[in-house]
């Protein structure tokens, strides 16, 4: 489950179908950013249509917080936002997470955060979370504080990835379904805001494109008699979209409906194209998926 801040309200529309309408099922869940609040839910064991409502008529104007005590440190300030209001209004009143109900999930989920401290990217499965450490893998810097965990300090991981396939394949994985909502229209735009956004767009993009270069050098290598960096065939399905919403500055909950719906009908036609069998009426049988991951 890729990042891409609050335009993964698309993903989650996406999961309903995948989950729901075509019975798809994932031996490893990987999220990344804004990816995560769809993981945690699905880690839970919500439903793809419970995951969906969950962004249906999203808060988002109650669930920001000012970091209003920052403010006359001007330059100097560690951060616009808090996540106090997302933690309150979101998490713990919308979705009411169930903490250990997730540790104690059977389903293997991996969410990446990056510890400032020690230089390097934290990877932590489900049973190893808390709000904390969750709040720490959407903290982005000069928008939101870092998270002090322990000793160290926390933060988004979308500068190094937005989407961890490295870590499904070295789990086993040889299938990664991958929805991608970081916009890839490389329309370069004036002002700190859209520069700041572009800025996480250039990271993420492109690890993106240097993991599937790799994956893909790896599969031709295979296919010539080789071995390949990672031995096997590794199969990419990726539905990307550009979703209208911004990234975190949105301000009615009718867009955030929107963004599910347009997620449900996209990948309904994805689906389609592919020969996937949608259920309808009745109920439909899709054989699980060996060694995926999404």
């Amino acid at each position: 489950m890729a990042g891409g801040g609050l335009k993964v309200a698309y993903q989650a529309g996406v999961l309903q179908v995948w989950l729901d309408e075509a019975g798809l099922t994932f031996d490893h869940a990987d999220g990344a950013s804004g990816g995560v609040f769809n993981l945690v839910q699905y880690c839970e064991g919500r439903s793809g249509t419970q995951i969906a409502d969950s962004w249906r008529d999203f808060p988002a104007i109650r669930s920001l917080a000012l970091n209003w005590a920052q403010y006359l440190k001007l330059f100097w300030a560690e951060s616009f936002l808090t996540y106090d209001g997302f933690r309150k209004r979101v998490l713990r009143e919308k979705w009411n997470l169930d903490w250990r109900k997730i540790r104690a999930s059977k389903i293997l989920g991996t969410f990446n955060s990056y510890n400032f401290t020690r230089n390097e990217l934290v990877v932590r499965t489900q049973d190893q979370i808390d709000e904390d450490y969750l709040v720490s893998c959407v903290s982005l810097p000069m928008l939101f504080p870092p998270i002090t965990i322990g000793d160290d300090r926390y933060i988004d991981a979308v500068y190094i990835t937005d989407a961890n396939l490295m870590e499904a394949i070295a789990r086993g994985a040889d299938e990664l379904w991958i929805i991608w909502t970081v916009s890839r229209k490389a329309i370069w735009k004036g002002g700190f805001v859209n520069e700041y956004f572009q800025i996480i767009e250039t990271s993420a993009n492109g690890r993106l494109k240097a993991d599937l270069d790799r994956i893909d050098a790896s599969n031709k290598a295979i296919a010539a008699g080789g071995h390949g960096e990672f031995g096997r065939p590794i199969r990419v399905e990726m539905l990307a979209a550009e979703v209208p919403l911004h990234y975190i500055v949105n301000f009615t909950g009718s867009a955030f409906t929107a963004a599910v719906e347009q997620g449900i009908a996209e990948a309904r036609a994805w689906c389609r194209e592919r020969g996937i069998p949608l259920k309808t009426s009745g109920s439909i049988e899709i054989p699980a998926l060996s060694k995926t991951a999404a």
